[in-house]
């Protein structure tokens, strides 16, 4: 049983459905879907100490933020339990991998998942562009997540800069029209749903200077798994394409 949405994406790819007795609510919604459909079929969630113990799992993975009052209950599932931190970098992503994949009793599994990440790395490594674009993570508010962070490190691996050094920073129109960044990145874990948040990035002034130069990425809830590496490939992909536009096309 997994009761959060990062330790639900790890438990998806090492184990079949027929395990798991249970994943979050989060794991319906359209964004994870997209990479884990059998997440269709699978009961859910919400966190809540009736469910787990209705379920009696052999094991519960959470992560080191679970409510306090639901320690003591689980301390008397005699379940299992396995905290799994967050993972910001990949190095991190490796630890968490094999956290699981051992808990599962998917040891060589999650060696396959690093092996792919690996490979994905190398690729992005061999195609890194010679002049780095600075870029600003975007449509959160204003705010801008800086170093640190998974966005930054998939960032730093796709051959980009981050527009913003400190660990976050908060930018009205304004001001990243005034910092300048070359292209904007989204990402799509909640795109398309209703948020004042849409307003601040309709303004006329972002439409025309991002026009062309606006790209959206799985954002995959800001969980550091195995696929951020191909999430990253797609990200440079895109910027490749912002830096050397189709003929006709915008160039920063």
């Amino acid at each position: 049983m997994s009761l959060k949405i990062c330790t639900d994406e790890l438990l998806l790819d090492l184990v079949p459905a027929s395990r798991i007795a249970s994943i979050t609510f989060l794991s319906r919604e359209k964004a994870g879907l997209k990479y884990w459909p059998q997440a269709a079929t699978i009961p859910i969630n919400h966190g809540s100490a009736e469910e787990i113990l209705k379920l009696h799992p052999d094991l519960i993975l959470t992560d080191p933020f679970m409510a306090p009052s639901l320690r003591p209950l689980l301390a008397k599932t005699g379940a299992r339990i396995v905290e799994v931190p967050p993972a910001e970098n990949f190095e991190q992503i490796r630890t968490v991998t094999r956290q699981v994949a051992k808990a599962v009793g998917e040891e060589a599994r999650g060696e396959a998942l690093i092996a792919n990440m690996d490979a994905e790395l190398r690729a992005l490594a061999a195609r890194r562009p010679k002049n780095m674009l600075t870029v600003a993570g975007w449509g959160t508010g204003g705010y801008v997540p800086g170093t640190g962070g998974l966005f930054d490190a998939m960032l730093t691996v796709a051959g980009a800069r981050n527009i913003e050094r400190g660990a976050f920073g908060y930018f009205d129109v304004e001001s990243l029209i005034a910092a300048g960044p070359d292209a904007l990145v989204y990402g799509d874990t909640y795109g398309g749903t209703t948020s004042l948040r849409t307003d601040q990035d309709l303004h006329p002034a972002l439409l025309k200077r991002y026009a062309g130069r606006r790209i959206t990425y799985a954002a995959l809830y800001g969980c550091g798994v195995p696929q951020s590496a191909a999430v990253a490939r797609r990200l440079q992909d895109a910027l490749l394409k912002v830096q050397h536009p189709a003929p006709g096309g915008r160039a920063p």
